[in-house]
């Protein structure tokens, strides 16, 4: 195989010394024939009295310069050699070429003059060329080179990336192959120490340091790549990375990792006993990196009694109401660019963080109509349509159907819920001790920087802009009504009755017996029939009513409410009724003690939307209405009767469309008379002998909501 070898190492070298001899021999060519346009002596015949026996060729190109002037310098080394051959009838320039080709000889050409020496073939260069390609803007550099000094190699990298490179004494002429793509400047070199069997430090000023490796404790070349620990650096500056670890250790992920970052790294604990890791991902940043690998592992099994709800520092402050296990208790904690490992019980790693809240407040707040006074503004709803007996309840606190109870229950509810804390599921917060700042809409977090990342990477999620919904209400009632009231009715009094009423625009007349025989002393005046007269005390009364009324009312309110909370509106009006209380005092001479309590009664119009806004931006409307008025009353001091209409709805609709709701329409109609027996049915005369009502109401609520969502 070597004999082979060589053969072919010789025919390449005899290859290229050939083409370097007819490279040569056709410069010459082409310089004399330039040459002999100016200077006839080299298109002249050679003189034949120059002799060629026993001649030195240094003696015979002197004679050619003598005799055919031609500027010729000889080289002292052609005395040795002699000429034996004669020239006939040819060219001195054809000569020249002749010796040149015969005796391997050079000429150089300076103007006219003649350099003649022997010539020298140029030594092939064999070695391979050293290519660097650096890209500072990634910090990733490209390597070729085969077979070649290593002080050559690492001189080409040095002065292309103006990266620093050591090696001990006698390690100039080793000879260093590699061959790596484009890839980061750290792991380039860590693989081109590998290739080679050489030993790399980097120092913490940014040296490498090259050493060989040691003959008792090499390590083979399969354990030295390291599969399981696979990564590249994508950015430096934003410490980007793309890794690819199957069941790696993690202390030697943050060590190998680390270096190639040039990271600052604190270890108040050895990581070795921190466990292995499998990831792989295209494009992680450093930071994430260290929360995937140190996220919390909490297996929740039970979470703390929620018969007995304590606040979130006397949880982290009690321990075994909650029992959680944690498998790792390493961790990181970040402080500028210093990275700090350690286990969760150092203090070293433990970090305070404060979380300002952007678009939503800590304090979770309650409806805004729930408390108002300290009483329940739906319950209202509920006292207007129960009437009496609900607000005889009022009074009652022992009473089954107290709304008080309800109030008492809602407001418990609110004040159960008092910050964002207690939304956030157990898990996420274990291990964290909270403080709220209401004031700054802020949360301070104590703890170890893996939850702390784990919790700050929730809060983000739900720390969204709430969006409000103005709500515009119109709301419109209609009241049609009618009346017709018309006859005549007769009668004796106790006195006579005096001549009195309206004839226009309503008619109301009540006529006294004076003017009743007025009348007839009329009638008899002007017939045969004498009709007589009427008693002092009679009277008559004439009525013919009609009324008509057409009422509009118009309530436009605007409402606006955070999504999720309630907006009421309500407009109405309070009336009073007495409740007595007697009390009997004594036996023997027992006295009377009375107490009048007034209570009051609502009649209102009230409207009470929940809105919900879904991830369509649709709205989602829980809608309550109520109207009520108020009746008449079967006393004085009695309570009035209520009429109420009342009517709830959920529904689902576009931002800004408007929902028709309502149409409660209430009819009446009354058609009463009385008359005379017979006498109140014939047409015409029955207007004389009966009287007669007839009532028409009409009436008609309807709501109009148009929701607009607002961010």
């Amino acid at each position: 195989m070597k004999s082979i070898l060589s053969l072919i190492i010789l025919f390449l070298t005899f290859a290229i010394g050939q083409s370097q001899v007819d490279d040569r021999l056709t410069l010459i060519q082409n310089e004399l024939d330039n040459l002999a346009i100016n200077n006839q002596g080299f298109s002249e015949n050679l003189n034949t009295n120059i002799t060629l026996n026993e001649v030195t060729l240094a003696n015979f190109l002197l004679a050619i310069s003598n005799v055919h002037n031609i500027s010729i310098n000889v080289s002292s080394d052609l005395n040795q050699v002699k000429i034996t051959n004669n020239f006939s009838d040819v060219s001195v320039a054809n000569v020249l070429m002749f010796l040149c080709k015969e005796y391997h000889l050079n000429i150089e050409f300076t103007g006219d003059i003649l350099s003649i020496k022997r010539f020298t073939a140029k030594p092939i260069d064999t070695t391979h060329p050293i290519t660097i390609t650096y890209n500072p803007d990634q910090e990733s550099i490209a390597i070729d080179a085969k077979d070649n000094n290593l002080y050559e190699v690492f001189k080409n990298i040095m002065d292309t990336s103006a990266k620093n490179l050591m090696f001990t004494p006698g390690m100039e002429n080793l000879k260093i192959t590699s061959y790596i793509k484009s890839t980061d400047f750290d792991s380039a070199m860590d693989k081109l120490a590998l290739a080679n069997n050489l030993t790399l430090t980097k120092t913490k000023d940014n040296f490498y340091a090259f050493d060989v490796q040691n003959s008792n404790n090499k390590e083979s070349l399969r354990a030295r790549l390291k599969p399981n620990l696979s990564f590249k650096v994508l950015e430096k500056n934003s410490r980007l990375l793309e890794v690819n670890f199957v069941d790696t250790p993690i202390a030697e992920i943050i060590r190998t990792v680390g270096d190639s970052l040039d990271l600052d790294i604190f270890l108040a604990s050895p990581l070795e006993q921190a466990g292995k890791v499998t990831l792989k991902t295209k494009t992680i940043s450093f930071d994430n990196l260290l929360i995937k690998i140190f996220e919390p592992q909490v297996e929740l099994t039970s979470l703390t009694n929620s018969d007995n709800p304590t606040s979130i520092s006397s949880n982290r402050s009690n321990n075994q109401q909650t029992n959680i296990s944690e498998p790792s208790s390493y961790t990181f904690k970040k402080e500028g660019d210093i990275y700090f490992f350690g286990t969760t019980k150092q203090l070293s790693v433990r970090k305070i963080e404060i979380i300002t809240l952007m678009h939503r407040s800590v304090n979770l707040m309650p409806d805004p109509e729930s408390m108002i006074n300290g009483n329940d503004v739906r319950d209202n709803f509920v006292v207007a349509d129960q009437g009496f007996r609900n607000q005889i309840n009022y009074n009652n606190p022992n009473t089954s159907n107290n709304p008080n109870r309800t109030r008492n229950s809602n407001a418990q509810n609110n004040q159960d819920i008092n910050s964002i804390l207690d939304i956030i599921p157990e898990e996420i917060k274990h291990n964290l001790d909270f403080k709220v700042d209401f004031e700054l809409n802020s949360i301070y977090v104590t703890g170890t920087s893996a939850r702390i990342e784990f919790f700050k990477d929730f809060v983000k999620k739900i720390d969204k802009t709430i969006p409000v919904i103005l709500i515009e209400v119109m709301i419109v009632e209609a009241q049609t009504t009618n009346t017709l009231e018309a006859g005549v009715s007769w009668g004796i009094g106790d006195s006579p009755e005096t001549t009195q009423g309206n004839l226009f625009p309503t008619t109301d007349l009540t006529l006294g017996a004076q003017t009743i025989n007025k009348i007839i002393n009329g009638f008899s005046s002007t017939s045969v029939f004498n009709f007589g007269r009427v008693v002092p005390n009679f009277f008559t009364t004439i009525k013919a009513m009609e009324t008509n009324g057409d009422l509009k009312i118009k309530s436009t309110p605007k409402l606006a409410t955070l999504n999720g909370h309630r907006a009421s509106f309500s407009n109405g009006q309070t009336s009073y009724y007495a409740i007595v209380q007697r009390n009997i005092i004594g036996t023997d001479n027992p006295q009377t003690s009375e107490i009048r309590n007034y209570f009051p009664i609502d009649a209102k119009l009230g409207l009470d939307i929940k809105p919900y806004v879904t991830g369509d931006k649709q709205v989602l409307l829980d809608i309550n209405v109520i109207q009520s008025s108020f009746g008449q009353r079967i006393a004085e001091d009695a309570p009035p009767d209520i009429n109420s209409r009342n009517f709830s709805s959920v529904v689902r609709m576009k931002d800004q469309d408007i929902a028709v709701l309502g149409g409660l329409e209430e009819n009446y109609k009354n058609n009463s008379g009385s008359g005379v027996p017979f006498l109140a049915r014939i047409p015409i005369i029955k207007w004389l002998f009966s009287k007669r009502v007839r009532e028409g109401k009409k009436s008609k609520l309807t709501v109009f909501i148009k929701p607009t969502v607002i961010y």
